[in-house]
Formats: C-alpha cells, structure tokens, sequence
C-alpha cells in the first residue's frame, strides 16, 4: 500500500508538473516553438516560411499564433519571383479551430478562420496559363484541387480585420491584374470609415478602376451560410478612349464581397458599349452606341437576377428582366426584354459600323481608295460561344430609321442563343395594317459564319407606310387622326405619290464575319410586288423622260393613275442582285426594270425604260442607268438610244418571261379593280402591235 501510494503521488507530481509546465509555456506562449513551427510549416506547405520578432503561441481551446512578421515565399514554378514572398504580414494575429487543423492534415477539409487581424499585409496571388495557382498547396489531395479555369476553393473568415494591406493578383488564365489596397478603420475612432478598397487593373486587356466601401467591417471572404448582409457601396470606371468612360455605381447590401453573395441593391451604369459591360461579367451583349442604364440586381447562389427599368441609347429607350445562372456548363441568360422605342440606327455598332457611319452612309475606303458604304468591321463571333440565351422581346415601336417610313408597332419574336447558334424567330410586327413575320439565324459554329434570312411580309399599305406626301397633287384629301404623317382628324392634306399593298418575301443565304462580307456572299431570292394599286402620274412621266406631259402636271396639277401590274424578282448569287423581272405598267406607261446590283462590289448597273402610250412633243423615250459605286451613284439618260418597237419587244421577250413566276403570288385572288400582272401579259399577248417574238414569249411564260 505505501508503495502504489507512493506511486499514485509520483504520477500526480508528473501531471501537476506537466500541466504547470503547460500553463507556463502557455502564459509565454511557446517561445522555443517558433522554430519547430516554421520548419513544420515549411514542410508541410513546401514553401519557405519564416516567423520573426515578437511571437506568441496559445494552445487552449483553439490555435491562436501571434507574430510581428510572417512570411511566406512562394512555389518553385513561379518564374521571375525571386525573393518577393507569396504573403507578408505585420503584427498578425490568427484563431483556427482544431476541426480545420485535423481536416487539413488529412488534405480534406475547408480552411475555416475564426479570426485573422492584420496591421498590415502584402500578398502577390499568381495563376498562370496552365492553371496552377500560387495559393494552392502542395499538402491539399489532387482529387480536391480545382479543375484548370475553375476558381479555387478560398478560406472561410469568421471575423477578417485588416487595418492596412496590399494585394496583387495576376491570373493569366482569366486575364485579370488587379493591384489593390484595402483597410479598415472600424471601432478605431469615432466616425470612422469602415472598409475601404481601392483598386486598379485589366481585365481582358481592358483597364478599370474600382472602389468599394462599407460602414462596418465586411468581411472579404465570410463563411457560408452567412445571414445578416453588411451594407456595400461599389463603383467601377472603365477607361475609354474616346472620352466615354464606363460607369458603373452599385449601392446596397452582400454577405460576401470576393463570391458576391448575398448582394442586392440599386445600379446605374453608363459608357461608350453595351459589350464592354458585359465583357467584365462574362456576358454576351451587343454592341451599342454610348448608353444609360438603371435598375436593381440581386444574386442567388449561382443566379444573377437582374431587373433594368431604363435603358437608354439616344432615342432608343428599353427595359426587361433577366437571370443570368452560371450553374449551367454553358451560362444561360433568360428574361424578357420590352421597350417603348427601339431605333435602328442606335443599334448600327451591332452590325459592324458606328453611329456616325450609320448617318452618314459611309465607311473605310477598299484597297482602291474608294469610299465603302457597308460596315467592314468584324462582329466578336467568339463571344457568340460564351453562354446561351432565351429572351422573350416584346417592343411597342421600331423606328425604321427614317421619317418617310412609317415604324413597326408592335414587334414581337424570341431571341434564342444555343451552342453558337443566335437565332431570331417568330418574328411578328406590323405596321401600316400590314404584318412582317419570319426568322434571322447565324450560325457561329462553322469556321466562317453562316447567315440565314427568311422574311415574307404582306398587307402594307403604301399610303400610310410612305409618309412623303405629293405637293402637286390637284386635290388635298381628308383623313382620319393616327396615321404617320398625317395630320388630325378631318384635316387636309397631301395625298401619297403611291397607293396599294405591299407584300414580298426574301429568302437569302450568306456567310462571313462581317456585314460587308455577309452581303457580299449572298445567294437566294428577293420578291415584292403591289396589288390594288396607283401612283403618281408625273412620276410615271417622270420615268419616261416626258417634258410636256410632266410640265402641264405641275401646273394643272398631278393625280393618281391606277397600278396594273407593278412587281419585280431579283435572283442573288455570290452578293450579285440581278432582275429576273421587273415592271410597272399603268394606262399611261410600261416602265421595264432590268440589271444588277453588286453587294461585294457595291456597285449599281440598272436600266429603267418607260414606253408611254401616249404621244407627246417633248419626250425623249431614252433609257434612264442608274451606275456608280454606292456612295456615289449616277443618274444619267441614254441620250444616245432611242426606243423603238423592236427595242421594246427585246426587252418585254427577256424580262416578261421570267415574270411568270411571281404570278402565283401577284394575284392569289382577283384584283379589285379589275386588274393585275395576269391582265397586263393578256392584253400585251392580244395586242396586234406585240412582235410576234414578244407573242411567243407570253406564250411560254404563260405554261
């Protein structure tokens, strides 16, 4: 007995002097294990680390290491980083849990931070090409690092508190650089200014600017699950060029500012493009012209919900709701877009020209000096491959650019972005009791892109779509309130220089990265004609060269003859629109439309000859060519010709013919005027005067 009491004594003198001893290294904090500590930590992490100046260690409850200066260099790969450590802290102070400790040793395991305080700090964040990242460590399992061009996962901060710090991040695998200094001075002082981050850098090539702040302490990385958001404002500019920076200013709440979670607030944006913008999210958006815009988002998860209530480029003014979920392995974009405006000529950039090249008709000169009317740019074709989309688009008005056409109102279709293909359809509008319907695609996935238009459109009515009124008409008329161009109900005005229904239908293939190139590559076919119609008299004068009939027209006054047939087909191959037929015939004139038109030479060459049936002193019945290059066309009589039967019968035998095929589709029904291009082709058949080459090709047409 006296010896296992002896024994019992012995062990509680060992553990009384263990626990003393603990409590002593625990009060000094564990100076003799700074060195055991770097050299585990060096090897552990594969890099050096060095612990200098004043250092304390406490070991109760959690891990808690204070030191004066930490360092920790970075991986062998890193080229060119020779003596610049991975992170330098001043007067650090850092709490982990064991629940981390454990789970890291065994290389699974999120890096949990229950505080971390840091007087001041530098750290210089690296990922190259390859996507090997200098904050990955060698300790972590394979089967837990990131896949190459996935984030890596980040530690988890309870409390962060960083009173100064610098970071650098240069990631060749995002093309982003960042250089930012951030503090915070929470509880420091009264009125004081909470965080504050300033930074500068690039991301895929373009500059930025960007400041965030909060009242309180936010933390940069927090843990998740998080519930009680921290108020944030942020602002990012874009530096342009052309004196145009972008702009864009977000006031609200996040949970977390680096995953940008559990943000919700209020933004305005503005800037030179619509496509820089979303450049810096990851997002496909068009080209614009300088925009306003204005609304709220908000982020769920992986969901970026995002309600615009105004858009604005010049005259356009749009809005919509969207989701942008990056959940996906593609990102897909949905929503609906809506608008009270949509101009056109604001969405000129889309199509590979500026604004100022939209108005003014011109270009870059070719390799000939000669000045280019269609847009050369390239479109960003990749960007087509960067996510998918759905959008519903509902517009109320699409002004056509022009104050003599009257706009569509309303438009309605899907715009459908799936696995590089961007597809227009169910395209819907109206405008002049007609309807426009039909689809646009281009498909980015060849190595040239390929473009498809299909569009049919029917019922419009010339006189109210072409809003420019005749000032030699004899009589004004009354018409009611709400047409384009007209003025209130009952008023008088002006009539049209022409009446009737338009339909037409075009159906083109083409290919290339640019509008210009597109255009140049086209094949396919082009069809409108007019039914119940009726024209302006001095017009069809006009198109006759007939002086004294169009001289006593401004005088007495013109008026409206009736439209008999009036169409034309144009065959397109290789970017040439060439006539197949076209004519306008009335009780005064058969006008003949004959030629082509080079898209990729951009370049007239047509001919339009007028036989009046009349007779009249002073008409020079001479052809009338319309030549030249695009962006400066002649117009100019061939003096030198003059008309005969044998000339007209030539051409009516080469373009008549081919007029068989639009017949189907000129005159589905009976004309209510009792005429139409079938009555044209019978009376020229009947007609004793008609060659009988001309006889034959009716004939033939006709079967």
């Amino acid at each position: 007995m006296p010896t296992l009491s002896r024994r019992w004594w012995l062990a509680l003198a060992v553990l009384g002097a263990l626990l003393l001893a603990f409590a002593v290294c625990e009060a000094v904090g564990w100076p003799f294990l700074r060195g055991p500590l770097a050299s585990q930590l060096s090897t552990r992490l594969q890099r050096d680390v060095s612990l200098d100046g004043r250092f304390r260690l406490h070991l109760l409850g959690s891990i808690r290491l204070a030191v004066e200066e930490l360092r920790i260099a970075g991986p062998d790969w890193e080229s060119g980083a020779e003596g610049q450590p991975f992170v330098s802290a001043r007067d650090a102070s850092l709490s982990l849990p064991y629940g981390t400790v454990f789970g890291q040793l065994r290389g699974n395991g999120v890096l949990r931070i229950n505080r971390l305080e840091v007087g001041n700090i530098e750290a210089r964040l690296v990922r190259d090409a390859g996507g090997r990242a200098n904050w990955q460590f060698e300790f972590q399992k394979e089967e837990n690092k990131p896949e190459p061009g996935q984030p890596s996962v980040t530690p988890e901060f309870t409390q962060l508190i960083v009173h100064s710090g610098h970071l650098s991040l240069r990631d060749a695998l995002a093309t982003l650089s960042i250089d930012a200094d951030a503090r915070t001075e929470e509880g420091t002082a009264a009125g004081s200014r909470g965080l504050q981050v300033r930074a500068t850098g690039s991301y895929r090539k373009q500059p930025f600017r960007a400041e965030a702040r909060s009242p309180g302490i936010l933390p940069l990385v927090a843990p998740r699950g998080r519930t009680e958001p921290v108020a944030l404002t942020l602002d990012v500019r874009v530096p342009d060029p052309r004196g145009k920076d972008g702009h864009l200013h977000v006031e609200g709440t996040a949970k977390d500012l680096l995953r940008f979670e559990g943000l919700q607030g209020r933004f305005t944006a503005s800037g030179a493009s619509l496509a820089s913008v979303g450049d810096l999210f990851d997002v496909t958006l068009p080209t614009t012209a300088a925009f306003r815009m204005h609304g709220k988002a908000a982020r769920n998860g992986t969901r970026w919900d995002v309600d615009v209530d105004g858009f604005e480029v010049a005259r356009t003014r749009l809005s919509g709701q969207f989701r942008y979920d990056t959940a996906p392995k593609i990102p897909l974009l949905s929503g609906k877009l809506r608008g009270s405006q949509l101009v056109l000529e604001d969405l000129a950039p889309a199509f590979g020209a500026s604004s100022q090249e939209a108005s003014s008709a011109t270009d870059a000169p070719d390799k000939t000096g000669a000045r280019r009317v269609l847009p050369q740019r390239e479109f960003d074709i990749p960007s087509l491959h960067r996510m998918d989309a759905d959008v519903d688009v509902r517009l109320a008005r699409v002004d056509l650019g022009s104050e003599k056409l009257k706009p569509l109102e309303p438009l309605e279709g899907r715009l459908r972005l799936d696995g590089g293909v961007l597809k227009l359809d169910k395209l819907q509008a109206r405008t002049a009791d007609g309807e426009l319907h039909g689809d646009l695609t281009l498909d980015a996935r060849p190595d040239v892109p390929q473009w498809t238009f299909d569009l049919g459109w029917s019922g419009i009515r010339l006189q109210q779509w072409i809003t420019l009124r005749n000032p030699f008409a004899r009589e004004s008329e009354k018409v009611p309130a709400g047409e384009a161009g007209k003025g209130k109900d009952g008023q008088k005005v002006n009539p049209p220089f022409i009446r009737g229904n338009l339909a037409g239908h075009v159906k083109l293939k083409g290919q290339g990265r640019s509008t210009a190139r597109m255009l140049a590559s086209l094949d396919g076919s082009v069809q409108m004609w007019v039914r119940d119609g009726a024209v302006s008299q001095l017009l069809v004068e006009a198109a006759g060269l007939d002086v004294a009939q169009g001289l006593g027209l401004i005088i007495r006054g013109d008026k409206d003859i009736p439209l008999e047939c009036a169409a034309i087909s144009l065959k397109g191959k290789d970017g040439v629109l060439a006539t197949e037929a076209g004519i306008v015939d009335t009780p005064d004139s058969l006008i003949l439309l004959n030629g082509r038109v080079s898209l990729a030479e951009e370049r007239f060459d047509l001919t339009l000859e007028a036989r009046p049936r009349d007779r009249s002193p002073l008409t020079a019945r001479s052809p009338i060519h319309v030549r030249g290059r695009f962006a400066d066309p002649r117009i100019r009589p061939d003096i030198e010709k003059v008309g005969g039967k044998a000339a007209l019968a030539a051409a009516l035998g080469a373009l008549l013919a081919p007029l068989a095929a639009l017949l189907p589709l000129t005159d589905p029904g009976e004309s209510t005027a009792g005429l139409g291009c079938h009555a044209t082709l019978e009376r020229l058949k009947k007609n004793p005067a008609t060659p009988p080459a001309l006889k034959r090709a009716l004939k033939d047409a006709k079967t």
